[in-house]
């Protein structure tokens, strides 16, 4: 039997398509449902934004502050060790990681 990482291993857990309804970010090919939340008080260490990933059973975590990018409409979250790109219209999110180079 082939040797597979548990979901929660996955590096690419977050990536993917998302259907968005303001806030709420409904994955297209998965059951992962991310928030958007906006903070009350910021600080230098903080972002306005930051966001919760929806578990099955309804609980909430949180994965990563929503940082703003040099390009419109582009953010970069963190989770996990792992680097993210997000692409946000008013209709869908995109989910990529980072391709670093060494």
């Amino acid at each position: 039997m082939a040797n597979i990482a548990p979901p929660e291993h996955r590096s690419d857990h977050l990536t993917g398509q998302y259907i968005r309804h303001g806030g709420k970010l409904t994955s297209t090919t998965t059951t992962t449902t991310l928030l958007l939340v906006h903070r009350a008080a910021t600080t230098k260490a903080k972002a306005s934004t930051y966001v919760l990933l929806v578990h099955p059973t309804g609980k909430r975590s949180y994965v990563s502050s929503l940082w703003d990018s040099p390009a419109p409409g582009t953010y970069a979250i963190e989770y996990r060790g792992i680097r993210y790109t997000v692409t946000l219209t008013d209709e869908v999110a995109v989910v990529t990681p980072v391709v670093t180079t060494s």
